[in-house]
């Protein structure tokens, strides 16, 4: 392919093509490879018994809404609130109503 010291357009662009390629493959391969291995692991540990998994208490509805009224200065705040609620139930894959948090400190 490289007979000579420079690479004409076409040579310079298969070349282009060809490691394109190749690293767009490898990361399809590599973005499957996590898909299928979590999908393992995330049925390994549901299948594998942790001792008695200690049921949580329903929570009343009464708890899940805010004691004070909505204030357009407080939206912010419930906002974050509703993103730091969302992200603990998802980590720990239960439903808001399994759970309830008791307080939240700034670190």
């Amino acid at each position: 392919m490289w007979t000579s010291q420079t690479m004409t357009f076409y040579e310079s662009f298969i070349t282009f093509l060809i490691g394109f390629t190749v690293v767009f493959a490898s990361l399809i391969a590599l973005a499957i490879f996590i898909l299928i291995s979590s999908k393992i692991v995330g049925f390994i540990t549901k299948a594998v018994p942790q001792g008695k998994p200690q049921q949580a208490a329903p929570v009343p509805q009464a708890s899940v809404k805010t004691a004070a009224p909505v204030v357009k200065d407080n939206q912010e705040e419930l906002e974050n609130l509703a993103v730091i609620i969302s992200a603990i139930s998802e980590e720990m894959r239960e439903p808001v109503e399994n759970f309830q948090i008791v307080s939240i400190k700034e670190i």
